[in-house]
């Protein structure tokens, strides 16, 4: 599998984010005395902000009082994120083997550009990447390929040149729309036939990453 470029999702996939997510949005469900059944938040894995308030708004919003659980939520959230968040196995070794042979980087992330930079920044990941696309900075979320397309152009390549790191349904629908070739690396998000079918491949970590570039590249 030949490529030129890497695309990043953030969340779930460089970063162990996922599960602080869901957490806050059962602890603020829990604050706010709401019974919501769990596998709601896991499908919105891999939206951005405006998508994800579109989805609550049609699954639970004649019940709940949206807003203020997503600014419960975020609340909670960015009291986790300020401790810290924890790199995914293999993330590190990927980027820094990537970085060390030339190949472009960058990341196509759902959250919004401060939260990337802060996250990322932690790790000191961000001089790695030649750019980071971010939700806030797209017109259309994913599964709208716009995110994947951008990054791709703004590092001079064509999406079909790129492989693209995905671990959401939504983030795998956006990365093969764009073309590109997709690798899954599942985490919390939940996923069907559909979606593991235009995965390229399905990794278990992305520790299985410099062995296959170096085959690849070979």
């Amino acid at each position: 599998m030949r490529f030129k470029a890497v695309i990043w999702d953030m969340d779930g996939l460089l970063l162990d984010t996922e599960r602080l997510s869901h957490e806050s949005w059962l602890q603020a469900c829990q604050s706010l005395r709401i019974e919501i059944d769990e596998v709601e938040f896991r499908k919105i894995i891999g939206m951005n902000e405006p998508s994800f308030r579109k989805a609550l708004h049609q699954a639970i919003g004649d019940r709940v009082d949206v807003p203020e659980l997503v600014a419960r939520s975020d609340e909670i959230y960015h009291q986790k994120i300020d401790r810290g968040v924890p790199l995914r196995k293999g993330a590190r070794v990927c980027i820094e083997w990537l970085s060390n042979e030339g190949i472009p980087q960058s990341v196509a992330t759902s959250s919004r550009q401060s939260l990337a930079q802060k996250k990322l920044g932690h790790h000191d990941l961000v001089c790695h990447f030649h750019s980071i696309v971010s939700g806030d900075q797209v017109t259309n979320g994913k599964p709208h390929p716009e995110i994947f397309i951008t990054a791709a152009e703004q590092m001079g390549m064509e999406p079909q040149d790129c492989l693209a790191f995905e671990d959401s349904l939504h983030g795998v629908h956006a990365a093969a729309a764009s073309g590109a070739r997709v690798i899954l690396v599942p985490d919390l998000a939940i996923h069907n036939d559909q979606s593991r079918g235009l995965a390229d491949e399905i990794w278990e970590s992305l520790e299985q990453g410099p062995e296959k570039f170096q085959e690849w590249l070979g």
